[in-house]
């Protein structure tokens, strides 16, 4: 028998939310208790309750509730109750297929033009910085190409790196983020946009619970990435969760570095520098955009 159907049971049976600790006792006393191989195979029990709680209690199909103010205090004093008794569906899928999402979304918000980064092409392998480092989809503004021509040649002029001529963004994909994965996603994201514009990390489910959002913004005062929750279904209805705090100046030697060490950033770099010259477009060269 598996935990969560053990702790489902002992929460039906409660007329009262209970604490992980009295779940605990009452999964103890639970007839079924010597049948669930999770807690036979764990050191301390008392940790994959906790484990299971956390992962069960958020996102967009949490069968756990958390009761009200609970978020303020610590795991063990919080108090959980039954929400469902239907274990969702858990769609094994794998984290690139968020990407034409986002690629629809950032342009349809951002006006951005996205590419997917593949962590596998790095030039140097002896560089084992891997998810630290390379952004999982990057994506640029063209903002030159909204001005009339006599502008975009007085613009042109800054180059590059001005946010009047291209707008740089940097996307990390998560297919779950909540209590259990959040500080390391975050501060994932952190790492892997620190060179750009604009930074986002970005969620195929989110936790959706109000304590929880509050700290991504606390989070975003602190360090200005920003968060995107993504609808699947309608790509259109995705939502920016927190904005990014916008960097007018993007750190030049980091993309230097990731340009040399990441066949498809430099590639990224140099399709930039030739929209601004040739003020076009190739839509071949950036992920497409699916209707």
């Amino acid at each position: 028998m598996k935990l969560v159907e053990l702790i489902i049971d002992v929460l039906d049976r409660s007329d009262k939310p209970l604490t992980q600790g009295e779940i605990f006792d009452a999964i103890q006393k639970h007839s079924r208790y010597a049948e669930c191989e999770e807690i036979k195979t764990v050191k301390v029990p008392l940790s994959a309750v906790a484990r299971c709680l956390t992962k069960h209690s958020s996102g967009g199909n949490a069968i756990f509730g958390v009761a009200a103010e609970a978020g303020k205090v610590k795991l063990s004093r919080r108090r959980f109750f039954l929400k469902s008794k239907e274990l969702p569906e858990v769609a094994v899928i794998p984290e690139s297929s968020l990407h034409p999402c986002l690629v629809k979304f950032a342009f349809e918000r951002f006006n951005a033009r996205c590419k997917t980064i593949n962590a596998l092409k790095v030039l140097k392998k002896k560089d084992k910085i891997g998810k630290w480092t390379n952004p999982d989809i990057v994506g640029i503004n063209p903002a030159i190409l909204a001005l009339n021509p006599l502008f975009q040649k007085e613009v042109e002029k800054l180059g590059m790196f001005s946010t009047k001529v291209v707008q740089f963004y940097s996307f990390e994909l998560k297919l779950k983020v909540d209590k259990s994965n959040v500080t390391e996603s975050y501060f994932q994201a952190v790492s892997n946009s620190s060179w750009a514009n604009l930074g986002y990390l970005v969620a195929g489910d989110l936790d959706t619970d109000p304590f929880f959002l509050s700290n991504l913004a606390r989070l975003n005062n602190g360090y200005g990435i920003g968060v995107i929750r993504l609808n699947l279904e309608n790509p259109l209805r995705s939502e920016v969760i927190v904005s990014a705090r916008e960097r007018e100046i993007v750190d030049i030697n980091f993309m230097n570095f990731l340009s040399e060490m990441n066949q498809d950033f430099y590639r990224f770099v140099a399709e930039t520098g030739k929209i601004i010259e040739t003020k076009k477009i190739d839509p071949d060269f950036f992920d497409n955009i699916n209707d």
